[in-house]
């Protein structure tokens, strides 16, 4: 017999922080099961693979991104299986995702760019994630005691 928890929210965000997934992916996740859990309107207990598989079929058929199809499946799959522990393979192969050009400026474009930024904190974290390559929600979280100033 399958375990359904009482507040599904709550055991998707626990297992999320117990795997030691952003939160960010925990809170991707919830949307697409909560996409899903209004689209197919049963009880938790009483969805099978193959509403599941309709569901995935439904997003296909809406042309949506391989990205987008992928993170549903996985959204699905990790409730199925990790929450509720209840066996869902479902033999689907992921969309293709199209590999995109990576598009970057030039010295030129750079410059013009910090050139632009009148605010010098802005211009400074600008300046910081670029040169560091950090993503922005990382340099939210960063804090000055994560520097290694002896080893520059």
């Amino acid at each position: 017999m399958t375990y359904i928890p009482v507040d599904i929210e709550k055991s998707v965000l626990k297992e999320c922080k117990r795997r030691r997934l952003s939160p960010r992916t925990a809170k991707t996740y919830l949307y697409c099961i909560n996409k899903f859990l209004n689209w197919s309107k049963r009880e938790l207990g009483k969805i099978s693979k193959k509403d599941v598989r309709e569901y995935l079929n439904y997003l296909s058929d809406k042309d949506l991104a391989g990205s987008t199809l992928n993170t549903n499946h996985m959204a699905l799959r990790f409730l199925f299986e990790n929450v509720l522990e209840k066996r869902m393979w479902i033999d689907i192969k992921y969309s293709k995702v199209p590999k995109r050009i990576q598009r970057f400026l030039t010295r030129e474009e750079v410059t013009k760019l910090l050139n632009a930024i009148s605010n010098w904190k802005h211009r400074l974290m600008i300046e910081f994630i670029y040169g560091s390559g950090l993503r922005a929600s990382e340099l939210l979280n960063f804090k000055i005691k994560d520097l290694n100033l002896e080893k520059n």
